[in-house]
């Protein structure tokens, strides 16, 4: 086992300004000789912090949900490794750029919270009882199966976001430079790194990594790949996810959840085996039971370091607007069986739900028809009917024709996947408002031969 320290100067505490490092760079980075796999992405934290101001920052950050404290100082520093901004890359006051600095093909798992220190490869942060001379913190490895840090209880801890925590020790910082060495890299000597050996005043500045540390990260990991699978945004409609992005792999995409329970041996909650849709642009699956809040990932087909996605924060919470049903508008015409064919629909109108059936009743039996839509609402005289649905600069689309069966009932599932609802101008995107009707032959009732039912206005929810 070796173990890699972070040093305080004595005298730097409460000044904030003195290094023990000398007044121009020697050198830069240097490395460990080891490497994480992507099966040891995962970090966990055990809370044993003693300290008030350890915990004492209890707002939401909705870049971080559903944790406070000493976890949330620790899971940003472990995300500013990360191969780009974390989310919107929020939350933390001394990184006004964002959070998420590596640029390498590396993204770490935040894993919730563990009930012990674990073992020395168990990648588990936590508190030490006691001191060792200027020791703050120190670092377990061989780093191929795993870590443990630890933080001697003997300094004042803080778990900020503020800046200004006078001489207490930011755990962000301080954590920041540990996860550097489980990571694989050692010390550094270049001015400004938060791999340097010692750290000056509280140790803030090191919660943003320097040109250094990038340069180390991306000479383990490698530089980030043009083709490493990339979330751009993530939303939940019921108990379904929606993750869009890039570069997911056509087939045997995987989707890393934070667990949602203590505990657990930082193994992230997998769905498996997932087909992307849109050109390997979305994924869609149910959220597991046993997921809570924390970050999503996306693992490819491969197990290699470019095969990994960023990590994306989520409180696995419903977003964007409430999912309403259509609601039926315009009117239906007499035809040869009845008062007329009434249009209806089974389900939500929800990208990610997928569940969505259009239905039409009261058609003469065994007749085919077609469901069609535009972007507006009209009522003119059409056929033996009233045509309810006009283009409104969006186009009007439909969709394969259906039979009616011997009942005169005919129904549809909508399938995202495909035309004309997939892509292009009639694409049924969250957020926009579609009008739908339909048109069905009626040959027994005289006249022009065809008729239509009445139409559904209806918006579409993610």
């Amino acid at each position: 086992m070796q173990t890699k320290h972070l040093i305080l100067p004595a005298l730097a505490v409460g000044l904030g300004a003195l290094l023990l490092v000398p007044a121009q760079d020697a050198g830069a980075f240097t490395l460990l000789g080891g490497s994480l796999s992507q099966s040891q992405r995962d970090f966990r934290v055990f809370n044993n912090f003693t300290d008030s101001t350890a915990n004492d920052n209890t707002t939401p950050d909705p870049s971080f949900p559903g944790y406070q404290g000493a976890v949330v100082a620790i899971w940003k520093a472990s995300v500013e490794w990360g191969s780009e901004l974390h989310g919107d890359g929020s939350g933390d006051p001394h990184q006004p750029n964002g959070l998420g600095s590596g640029g390498a093909n590396f993204d770490a798992s935040f894993q919730g919270l563990a009930t012990s220190e674990g073992t020395t490869n168990s990648n588990v942060h936590s508190e030490l009882s006691g001191s060792s001379g200027g020791v703050l913190a120190f670092t377990e490895t061989p780093i191929s199966d795993g870590w443990r840090i630890k933080y001697y209880s003997g300094w004042t801890w803080d778990d900020g976001p503020d800046t200004n925590i006078g001489s207490r020790i930011d755990i962000q910082g301080v954590a920041c430079h540990e996860y550097g060495h489980a990571l694989g890299l050692d010390h550094s000597t270049a001015t400004g790194a938060t791999m340097q050996p010692a750290i000056s005043g509280s140790g803030v500045t090191q919660r943003s990594i320097s040109s250094d540390d990038i340069a180390g990260v991306q000479a383990v990991y490698g530089v980030k790949a043009g083709n490493k699978p990339r979330i751009t945004g993530v939303t939940v409609v019921g108990n379904q996810i929606t993750i869009t992005g890039a570069n997911f792999a056509s087939t045997s995409n995987q989707v890393w959840f934070t667990q949602g329970s203590s505990g657990g041996t930082g193994t992230p909650i997998k769905v498996t085996n997932l087909t992307s849709t849109n050109g390997g642009t979305q994924l869609v699956c149910n959220v597991p039971s046993t997921a809570g809040p924390g970050d999503v990932l996306v693992r490819n087909d491969g197990t290699a370091n470019d095969d990994l996605s960023n990590a994306w924060p989520t409180d696995l919470q419903p977003s964007g607007p409430t999912c309403l049903s259509p609601s039926n508008y315009c009117v239906s015409s007499p035809n040869s069986v009845g008062s007329g064919a009434v249009i209806d629909s089974v389900g939500l109108p929800s990208v990610a739900a997928n569940d969505f059936t259009l239905a039409c009743y009261g058609v003469p039996p065994n007749q085919f028809g077609i469901f069609f839509y535009g972007g507006s609402q009209v009522s003119s005289a059409f056929g033996d009917g009233i045509l309810c649905v006009a283009s409104g600069g969006l186009g009007v689309y439909r969709f394969s024709p259906k039979q009616a069966d011997a009942f005169g009932d005919v129904s549809m599932p909508v399938n995202w996947g495909a035309a004309p609802v997939a892509s292009g101008s009639g694409q049924w995107a969250s957020g926009t408002q579609w009008f739908v009707q339909f048109w069905y032959r009626d040959p027994a009732a005289g006249g022009s031969g065809f008729n239509l039912s009445d139409a559904l206005d209806m918006t579409i929810c993610p």
